[in-house]
């Protein structure tokens, strides 16, 4: 169980039935309650699935999932199917 700043996110990829899904950054802001930060939309690193200093990557690698494809300023695509860390 992942308990952090983006638990939402991970609370919703947990829910996914699909193998692949897309969401818009308004849509992940609107599941946080709160903006991304500026490096969300201006640095492809912050998406990583790399949890080092990344702890947005853990609510996501921990429901299961990665960043596929990243559209900096508007949509990231997640893949399950991964190896929870």
């Amino acid at each position: 169980m992942y308990n952090g700043k983006y638990l939402p996110i991970y609370n919703y990829l947990c829910s996914i039935k699909k193998k692949e899904t897309t969401l818009s950054f308004k849509e992940i802001e609107e599941l946080l309650g709160f903006p991304l930060p500026k490096s969300a939309y201006i640095h492809n690193a912050w998406w990583a699935n790399d949890i080092g200093n990344h702890t947005q990557a853990k609510s996501w690698l921990m429901a299961g999932w990665k960043t596929k494809n990243v559209d900096l300023r508007k949509t990231v695509t997640f893949i399950k199917g991964e190896a929870k860390v």
